[in-house]
């Protein structure tokens, strides 16, 4: 006669479809086996949100480079050609020009659009690394739910396994009447919760897998297995708080804040420097220094233009407007020296000092804060150990007490101190006492590991 295949021996070969995958019966789908490193380096390879923040830095850069374009040697060729015709007199005229300049010197305030493009870029890798990092924390959170999910499944499958066998020696003592049917239905409860908190569980660990290929990057049909669990971070409270200060991403980006600001607050002196714009010019060779409009900048820059095709116009045409050849030498300036702005530059500095205190004073304050946050997580990953370890002995305690309860209700001739006068509603009541600790006490695992990834958080530690 066949034997019927119960819902929990289905159950076990769906749990165990990882291990037949290591033994090479599945072919149909690609298995690779993940170590935490590799994982790590495969999301930040691989994941979009990476990927785009890593694209906003190579567009900022590209940016930056057009703004120090005019930095860099500018050749080029202009050309004017006219003709016309009188009777039997054709009359034509061209000039080729080539053009070369180069910017030598610049002083004063740095360029708004140099400086805004220097800013883009540095806010743009900030927000990459910021990126970067909350890919690992991401990935090692759901490191954590798979790893502590399979073995939570692991346990219950095992209780699951001793309570169907503890049910099918139930139901052959209760056809033979040696035990109440409430007996039965108490077994058949207490692995009915265990197989129902199985099943939510595969449910889960199927969802943090396929978010966990997601972030990776691999094929959706590829069959993950996780090598081991993340190693406990050995770190002392004074070493994390240190940590925390050189990684946050806040501080770095505040420190780079002020160091502009520091350095526009120096520059408002430039407003009381003359407005000041000079040419020198020998032949075809120009020496121009000219203040940039709306900005405290001068450029130095040096022009160089040939005449490279050239045909001699009339010099009483009404067409000239300008000598064909430049001889000789030229040399004008013009400036102008400002003796009082109306404390324009004063207030300017003040302005641009309070701004600059302010945010000297918030880097103290966001320092102060991130040891306060450290220090609280830290402890709060000491509490949640403690938690755990509560849990698992109460569960051992509950466990205890209801197999006891069930011993007692089995054999009558059973005498143990505390337990006279049970019945099955002391056994229900112990049994629904011990799934709850069950669940308190897994849960339990599962905050302790994410104290542990809200620390590594908030130390921004991403190693």
């Amino acid at each position: 006669m066949n034997k019927r295949l119960t819902p929990l021996a289905v159950y076990l070969l769906v749990a165990q479809t990882i291990s037949l995958y290591l033994s090479g019966t599945v072919s149909a789908q690609r298995l690779v086996s993940l170590q935490p490193k590799r994982a790590i380096e495969l999301a930040l390879q691989n994941n979009e949100t990476v990927k785009k923040a890593e694209k906003v830095v190579e567009r900022a850069k590209a940016n930056l480079r057009v703004s120090k374009a005019v930095y860099l040697p500018q050749v080029g060729l202009t050309g004017e050609y006219q003709r016309q015709k009188d009777g039997d007199i054709d009359d034509r005229d061209y000039l080729t020009r080539a053009q070369m300049s180069m910017l030598f010197a610049q002083f004063g305030e740095i360029p708004r659009g140099l400086d805004d493009a220097q800013e883009e870029v540095r806010k743009a890798e900030i927000e990459y690394e910021r990126a970067k990092k909350e890919i690992v924390y991401a990935t090692r959170n759901l490191w954590h739910n798979i790893i502590l999910t399979q073995e939570e499944i692991k346990e219950r499958g095992a209780i699951a396994v001793e309570l169907e066998k503890k049910l099918e020696g139930t139901k052959i003592e209760q056809t033979q009447r040696r035990i109440p049917f409430l007996r039965q239905l108490n077994t058949e409860l207490e692995l009915s919760e265990q197989q129902l908190a199985l099943n939510e569980l595969q449910r889960q660990l199927d969802v943090d897998t396929a978010e966990l290929i997601s972030l990776t990057g691999l094929d959706p049909l590829t069959q993950v297995v996780l090598s081991r669990p993340l190693p406990d971070d050995d770190v002392t409270l004074e070493a994390a708080v240190e940590l925390a200060i050189v990684n946050s991403l806040d501080l770095r980006d505040l420190q780079g804040d002020m160091l502009r600001q520091e350095r526009l607050a120096g520059e408002t002196l430039w407003s009381r420097f003359p407005e000041l714009t000079a040419e020198a010019r020998y032949k075809d060779l120009s020496v121009l220094l000219e203040q940039q409009a709306g900005n405290q900048t001068w450029d130095a820059k040096a022009i160089y233009d040939p005449v490279i095709l050239d045909r001699e116009r009339d010099g009483a045409s009404l067409f000239e407007t300008n000598p064909r050849t430049q001889d000789g030498w030229e040399l004008g300036f013009k400036f102008n020296i400002p003796l009082y702005d109306g404390n324009k530059t004063k207030n300017l500095r003040s302005r641009e000092v309070a701004e600059l205190e302010r945010m000297q004073l918030e880097y103290i304050e966001k320092t102060k804060s991130i040891r306060v946050e450290v220090r609280r997580d830290y402890r709060e990953v000491a509490n949640a150990r403690e938690r755990m370890e509560i849990e698992e002995k109460r569960v051992r305690i509950f466990e205890q007490q209801l197999r006891t309860i069930e011993r007692v209700l089995d054999e009558v001739t059973v005498e143990i101190p505390g337990y006279q006068g049970l019945t099955y509603n002391d056994a229900f009541q112990a049994q629904a006492q011990f799934t709850e600790a069950q669940r308190v006490y897994y849960q339990t695992r599962r905050d302790y590991a994410q104290a542990k990834e809200k620390l590594r958080e908030t130390m921004q530690w991403i190693k």
